[in-house]
């Protein structure tokens, strides 16, 4: 038991610094939560199967199943450094489910079942925030339910895999500003001059279920040492999207993209509204596919820890094309959002001890690669390095057992230089003043889980 506590207390030590928000869940039930994201090579945990589908076998159980519900919560800020103003999204909690269920086909022949949530991300920034014409807010949520298959080939080597669908679903704003003329129902010219800039936003979003799967080896050496891997395939396709104008946060501003407009701009920009259209960009959609492997050992009857370091395939991943807004004047549409995306390697440590023969507690923390380098970051889709602490307790109890797992997350700052900028005439010109990046969140679930 000392050897357990110590070590979870230096996880926890370690794990303070390093909090985090990032693109895709750790887990979304609690044990996976409170293990930090790790337990690819986690057996005889039904949880843990749903990161490694070839941990089914090393059940202990004919049939189990669990279901577990909680929240996850996020939000983000961007600082103007000039005059340190702060724009803080709103749009901030999601409902976080998940279920697990396997069933004993053979000794060595698993079936299971899982529901989860791989990628979550949900943002909506402030009218007033300089960042908007790159991206205001975007809601990301994915729902995957997978069937699950484990064959053992000897009792300390095992295979799986997992297939079934992904529901994703996507919307994203932004605010675009077009001319506003003389006459509004005709184009901008010399005969025809722009009076103002109407700004108002562009809303493009779609659903739809989309194919996914995962493969996973578990090696056990021996009865104290496993390594294990799994890869969680990327799930892609496209999105039919539909858009439309948002004017409820309409600007009026003059033509330099400040000030007040001319006094003919005010009749006139209510017409031009009317006579815009919007259509949605490209739907294409790829979110992005990683491997781990894993390493377990139980170093005692009551201390259990496990190390994980994954691979993600941040390069390959690519999100819709911008809405564009077509008036008498021409076409216009955002830019900057998504780019410059690459891949990294990020890390999970977890240690399990059993308190009493009822009790468990857990602790866990990761780190994952940043998506995105610092030109390109920005408040909605976020991106730098991120890192998590977790802890969680299993109880024994009402004929199964209760879990709870909870995880803090906070983005580490960046400052970049290409999110305060002007709309005018001329498009969207950037003006160099810094604004630093900065993201929060949470992560917590109670379930419950029963064997049969």
């Amino acid at each position: 038991m000392r050897i357990g506590l110590g070590a979870l207390g230096l996880l926890a030590g370690l794990g303070t610094p390093l909090a985090a928000q990032t693109l895709w869940l750790p887990a979304s039930d609690p044990v996976g939560i409170a293990r930090g994201g790790a337990g690819v090579a986690f057996g005889q945990s039904l949880e843990a199967a749903a990161l490694n589908p070839a941990l089914l076998v090393t059940l202990r159980d004919d049939a189990s199943a669990f279901v577990a519900a909680g929240m996850e919560l996020q939000s983000s800020q961007a600082t103007l450094q000039s005059n340190s103003s702060v724009q803080y999204s709103s749009d901030r909690n999601r409902f976080l489910p998940a279920f697990g269920a396997a069933w004993k086909l053979k000794p060595n022949l698993y079936l299971g079942l899982k529901f989860d949530n791989p990628f979550m991300r949900h943002s909506l920034m402030p009218s007033t925030y300089t960042g908007r014409f790159e991206a205001q807010g975007m809601d990301l949520a994915t729902r995957r339910m997978e069937a699950q298959l484990s064959y053992a080939v000897t009792p300390g080597l095992s295979f799986g895999v997992s297939l079934g669908m992904t529901h994703v679903k996507y919307s994203f704003t932004n605010s675009v500003r077009v001319p506003v003329p003389s006459v509004p129902g005709a184009q901008v010219s010399t005969t025809n001059p722009a009076q103002g800039i109407l700004e108002v936003n562009a809303e493009e979003s779609g659903s739809k279920y989309l194919p996914s799967y995962a493969l996973g080896f578990r090696w056990a050496m021996n009865p104290r040492w496993t390594v294990a891997g799994a890869y969680q395939g990327a799930i892609t396709g496209t999105l039919p999207l539909t858009a439309r104008v948002d004017a409820s946060h309409r600007q009026l501003v003059g033509i330099s993209g400040f000030g007040t407009p001319n006094a003919i701009a005010v009749p006139a920009a209510q017409t031009l509204q009317g006579a815009l259209t919007a259509n949605p960009g490209e739907g294409g959609i790829t979110l992005p596919g990683r491997f781990t492997l894993g390493v377990r050992q139980r170093m005692t009857q009551t201390f259990t820890w496990e190390a994980d370091i994954r691979y993600i395939l941040g390069n390959g991943m690519k999100l819709p094309g911008y809405a564009t807004v077509t008036g008498p004047s021409g076409s216009v549409s955002g830019q900057g959002f998504q780019s410059d995306l690459h891949s990294g390697f990020g890390i999970s440590l977890a240690g399990e001890v059993a308190f009493t023969k009822n009790v468990t507690g857990r602790l866990g923390l990761s780190s994952d690669p940043g998506l995105r380098k610092d030109p390109s970051l920005e408040p909605v889709l976020g991106g730098s390095r991120t890192a998590a602490f977790s802890a969680g307790l299993g109880w024994r109890v009402l004929k199964g057992e209760v879990n709870l797992g909870w995880q803090i997350r906070q983005s580490q700052d960046r400052e970049v230089k290409n999110l305060d900028g002007t709309w005018g005439l001329s498009g969207l010109n950037t003006t160099g003043t810094l604004t630093r990046v900065e993201g929060m969140g949470h992560l917590w679930s109670v379930g419950y889980k029963k064997a049969f």
